[in-house]
Order: C-alpha cells, then sequence, then structure tokens
C-alpha cells in the first residue's frame, strides 16, 4: 500500500490518502474532482457497488457523495460549497478521509415523511421507487432555499408519485 493510503477499520473513518484536486471533463461536463487512490480499491465493496456512497472529510471539510466509477477509477465530486469552505483549488493536494455508507440510506425530509405516512399509496409509490431515484427527490425538496421552493418541490414529488 502507498504510505499515502491507509486503511483502519477501528477508526470512524477507516479509509484515508492524500491527492490532488483536478478537474475531470466528462463529455461536455468539467467537474472538480479527487480520484480514490487505487491502493484503498482492493478494501472497498467497489463491484457490487460501483457508484459506492460514502461521508468523509477533505481536508476537515465534511463531504457527503458517492465514488463515481470511470475507466477503472473512482472519483468523488467537489461542490462549489465544499471548495469555498477549505479554501481549495485546483492542483492543492489533500487529506482525504471517508466511511461506507448504507447505499440504500436516504436523509428524508420531515414533510415528505409526513405526506408519506399520511398515504399508503403515495408510499407504495415510493417504495417502488430505486433507491437512488429516492435520494435524488428527497435531495431536492431537502436543498430548496427557500420554504415555497420546498414546498413547491414537495408538490412536485407528491404528484409524480401519485401518477406513477
Amino acid at each position: 500500500m502507498s504510505p499515502f493510503a491507509t486503511v483502519n477499520p477501528d477508526e470512524y473513518h477507516p479509509f484515508e490518502f492524500e491527492t490532488e484536486i483536478v478537474h475531470h471533463n466528462l463529455g461536455t461536463y468539467r467537474y472538480t474532482v479527487v480520484f480514490l487512490d487505487p491502493e484503498l480499491h482492493e478494501h472497498l465493496p467497489l463491484k457490487k457497488y460501483p457508484r459506492l456512497r460514502a461521508s468523509g472529510e477533505v481536508r476537515d471539510i465534511p463531504f457527503d457523495g458517492a465514488w463515481q466509477p470511470v475507466r477503472g477509477r473512482w472519483y468523488l465530486m467537489l461542490s462549489k460549497q465544499l471548495m469555498r469552505g477549505g479554501e481549495f483549488e485546483v492542483g492543492d493536494v489533500v487529506t482525504v478521509r471517508f466511511r461506507v455508507e448504507d447505499p440504500d440510506s436516504i436523509d428524508m425530509p420531515p414533510e415528505l415523511v409526513r405526506a408519506l405516512q399520511s398515504s399508503k399509496p403515495l408510499q407504495s409509490a415510493w417504495d417502488a421507487l430505486t433507491p437512488g431515484k429516492r435520494r435524488g427527490l428527497a435531495y431536492g425538496i431537502a436543498n430548496a432555499k427557500t420554504q415555497p421552493t420546498r414546498s413547491k418541490r414537495l408538490r412536485a414529488v407528491l404528484e409524480q408519485l401519485r401518477q406513477s
């Protein structure tokens, strides 16, 4: 294992490595990312979960995301908020610490939970969605900047569930 990649299953963030922040071009999109140290591949369930959910820190700034596959490598997209919070720039070398998260876990906004609990048909339609689709819909509601937008997104999700 490289001197900059470590595995310690007893720690809160059992995986740690140093890497450079880079731009990654994917089609017409350009992302700011860090690539997973290849030495850690054998210690992670990447074959079972190619988009491996993880949470941790990039130089002490928290993240919650997924390692995404591309041509035998895995990358983590760094949000603009994370980049600003850490005052990071492309080319910076950072320490990444993380743990693997349950691939089916979803942070549910309380108003969505209440709506689903109040209607068996809505709950059934929700349960029929993939975990990734549920996560995306919940994220859209939870990350609205204003309450009117949050309410509008909740109504749209509920209408989508009613039509499915």
